[in-house]
């Protein structure tokens, strides 16, 4: 039985195999990793299908509400929400994807809430994303850690013990091993130094992208992420003069990467098949065909407005050239993970 969410009408018979989340808690989101990824999906043709209520599950003095103003009056007010939509990848391919911030209150109940639409929609394959600090250069391939709810051997791991503190995507996957659904949750690591501050880790979205598609997940699109990341790394080596603080801080890191053999995952060891020209123009006809047809067209229902990429990553990412402000003390000397 639901607790938080309900449901579209008309939507019973819907079966869908795969379903995404990227719950956001900007305060922990290393280098607004997932930010970039909710950006990039928003680009795709979406529909919602069900909402959380948001009363039960937020604090609205830690994520206050925003009220909209015009000439005297209140005309808005924007509550912090959690949305499932149904979404269409760019090979015409539907999933769910569940968004919005991470909820502050009952965990264990909103877990269940995931695991009962899991249920409902029939889903074979969840994916999550995190993002956490790391003593790595941004010099070298994004590497990853990849965890799965799976047999050993399906997907490549690291070995070893750690502990961290959880968010709510490792509360369900917690929850969701007992029960055998198929979880990969893809942690992306992320220079301790970009951290923190406006600019995203494109290189680390765009890794984790990659990343879930090798690993049988949605496809997004990457060209914008693409284009974005070139003009990050021109902006971080313009930084890089010879001889600097900074640039004897990344030396170490290189020097200490590349000694390394922990094992994290890369895309240049996970690559997806590159596909046919042949099955590149299938998948433009299905994906002209998902802009004639929904994939809900039997149901009667408004689609939902979207914003738009470009100003989601120019608000997220402004300031690549020479945005990124000088290291404070405490960021050269840490070097490791926070």
């Amino acid at each position: 039985m639901a607790h938080f969410y309900t449901l579209e009408p008309g939507i019973e018979n819907l079966r869908v195999r795969t379903l995404v989340l990227n719950l956001v808690d900007p305060l922990i989101d290393a280098g607004n990793t997932a930010q970039a990824i909710d950006a990039t999906i928003k680009t795709l043709d979406a529909e919602q299908i069900g909402s959380f209520d948001p009363d039960p599950l937020f604090d609205y003095r830690a994520q206050r509400p925003i009220v909209s103003y015009s000439d005297g009056h209140i005309v808005g007010m924007t509550m912090p929400h959690v949305a499932l939509m149904l979404v269409t990848d760019v090979h015409g391919e539907s999933f769910l994807y569940l968004e919005g911030l991470e909820p502050d209150f009952r965990w264990n109940a909103m877990a269940e809430d995931i695991l009962e639409i899991v249920e409902r929609f029939g889903v074979q394959s969840v994916y999550s994303f995190a993002a956490m600090p790391a003593p790595v250069p941004h010099t070298r391939p994004v590497d990853m850690l990849i965890r799965t709810t799976e047999s050993a051997g399906k997907h490549p791991v690291v070995e070893g013990f750690a502990e961290h503190y959880a968010e709510l995507s490792d509360v369900f996957e917690h929850a969701a091993a007992a029960r055998c659904v198929p979880v990969i949750n893809i942690r992306v690591r992320v220079p301790f130094y970009l951290v923190r501050g406006e600019s995203l880790f494109i290189a680390g979205a765009l890794a984790a992208i990659k990343m879930l598609a090798a690993r049988g997940g949605p496809t997004f699109p990457l060209g914008d992420l693409e284009q974005l990341e070139d003009s990050q790394r021109g902006a971080m080596e313009e930084m890089r003069v010879e001889g600097s603080d900074f640039d004897q801080l990344v030396r170490k890191l290189e020097a200490d990467y590349d000694a390394s053999d922990v094992g994290f995952v890369t895309n240049d060891e996970s690559l997806p098949v590159i596909p046919s020209s042949e099955e590149i123009g299938d998948a433009v006809e299905q994906f002209l065909a998902s802009h004639e047809s929904s994939p809900l067209d039997r149901v009667q229902k408004t689609k939902v407005e979207q914003r738009g990429f470009a100003s989601d990553l120019r608000r997220l990412g402004k300031g690549f050239r020479g945005g990124f402000g000088r290291l404070s003390r405490d960021d050269e000397s840490e070097g490791g993970e926070k």
